[in-house]
C-alpha cells in the first residue's frame, strides 16, 4: 500500500464532506453541567460567535436556547475568519453539540482491508472505461481537461469517485485547504476537557460495505460536478468567502457546494440517518433549561427542508442571517 493510496482514502473520508465521522451526532458536556445561563449570557455567546464572521443563528424555546453555527468543509486556505470568538463562545456554553464526532471505531484489520479495497477500486475493472459510463458531451469535458494538462493520460480507466477527488485538489489550487470550524471545535473540546457522548453508535462495517458496494456509475454525477468546479476558476475560494461573510444563499448556490451535495456520502444511508435526527435533536434541546452551541454543517441547516426550515415550521423564533433567496 503506497502512502499516496493511504492519503487518498483519508481524503475520501474527510474531504468533500466524505467523512465517517458524520454518521453519529454527539454532544460534549461539562460534567457536572453548569447552571443554565441568563438571556444576557446567551446573547453574549451569540455576539461572540458572530464575530468569527461565519453563519450563526439563535433559536429560542420555552426553556432553552440553541446557538446554531453553520460550518462547511473544504475551506480555501487564506479565507479570512477569526476562530477565537467561536472558541470563546463554545467555552461559555452549557452544552456543545457537534454532530461531526464519531460514535464508532474502525479496527486495525478493518482499516487495512478498507485500504486494500480503496486501492483496488481506484481503477475500473478490465474492459471498462469512463467513456461507457457517460454521454459523449460529458466525456468530452474530461478530454478537454486532459488536453489542458489537468488530467493525465489514461484518466478514462480511473474510478469516477477517485477522479473526482483528484479534481477537488485541482480546484483548490496550489494553496490548498485551510482549517475549518470543526478543527477548532475539537481543539476547544480537548482544551476545556469536555466529555464527548455519542448519541448513537455507527456501524463501520455497514458504512464501508455501502460505499464499496456502490456502482461506479452512481459516482458519475459527483465527477461531473467536480469538473464544473474546475471549469469555474476560484469556485472554492468564492464559496469560502461567502461562508466567512455569512452570505448563506451564495454558499448554497455555488458550484463548489453542488459538488458536495452530489458526492458521497450525500444520499447514503448514514448521511440520511444523521440529517433525519438533527431536527428532532435540536427541538429537544430547546426544551432544556440550558444554552447549547450546536456546530452543524451549513448544508444540513440551510438546505430546503433542513434544520432551520424545520424549526420555523415548528413555530420557533429563529434569528440570524438569511438562508434562502
Amino acid at each position: 500500500m503506497t502512502h499516496s493510496s493511504h492519503r487518498r482514502l483519508i481524503g475520501a473520508l474527510v474531504g468533500l464532506g466524505v467523512t465517517c465521522t458524520s454518521i453519529t451526532p454527539a454532544m460534549a458536556q461539562i460534567s457536572p453541567p453548569p447552571p443554565a445561563q441568563s438571556d444576557a449570557q446567551t446573547e453574549e455567546i451569540v455576539v461572540t460567535a458572530q464575530r468569527s464572521g461565519i453563519p450563526v443563528w439563535r433559536v429560542t424555546g420555552q426553556r432553552g436556547t440553541v446557538v446554531l453555527v453553520g460550518t462547511i468543509r473544504d475551506v480555501a486556505a487564506g479565507t479570512r475568519w477569526d476562530p477565537l470568538p467561536l472558541e470563546a463562545a463554545l467555552a461559555r456554553a452549557d452544552v456543545v453539540m457537534f454532530p461531526d464526532t464519531t460514535g464508532f471505531s474502525l479496527g486495525l484489520f478493518s482499516a487495512i482491508g478498507a485500504l486494500g479495497k480503496w486501492r483496488k477500486q481506484a481503477t475500473l475493472p478490465k474492459g471498462q472505461t469512463l467513456q461507457a459510463l457517460m454521454s459523449a458531451d460529458q466525456f468530452a469535458r474530461l478530454v478537454a481537461l486532459r488536453n489542458r494538462g489537468v488530467l493525465k493520460a489514461g484518466f478514462e480507466r480511473k474510478h469516477p469517485y477517485h477522479l473526482a477527488l483528484t479534481l477537488r485538489g485541482v480546484a483548490a489550487g496550489k494553496a490548498g485547504f485551510g482549517p475549518d470550524a470543526g478543527r477548532y471545535v475539537r481543539r476547544t473540546v480537548k482544551k476545556k476537557k469536555l466529555r464527548m457522548v455519542p448519541m448513537a453508535q455507527g456501524n463501520s462495517k455497514a458504512v464501508m460495505a455501502e460505499f464499496f458496494g456502490s456502482t461506479a456509475r452512481s459516482h458519475v454525477p459527483c465527477l461531473l460536478e467536480m469538473v464544473t468546479t474546475v471549469e469555474t476558476p476560484g469556485a472554492i475560494k468564492a464559496r469560502s468567502d461567502a461562508w466567512a461573510s455569512r452570505r448563506v444563499p451564495d454558499v448554497m448556490a455555488s458550484v463548489a457546494e453542488r459538488a458536495h451535495r452530489k458526492c458521497w456520502p450525500t444520499g447514503s444511508g448514514f448521511d440520511a440517518q444523521r440529517d433525519a435526527a438533527l431536527g428532532g435533536t435540536v427541538r429537544a434541546l430547546l426544551g432544556r433549561p440550558q444554552t447549547t452551541v450546536a456546530v452543524i454543517s451549513l448544508d444540513a441547516l440551510a438546505a430546503r427542508g433542513g434544520v432551520l426550515d424545520d424549526l420555523v415550521s415548528a413555530g420557533f423564533d429563529v434569528r440570524g442571517p438569511k438562508w434562502k433567496l
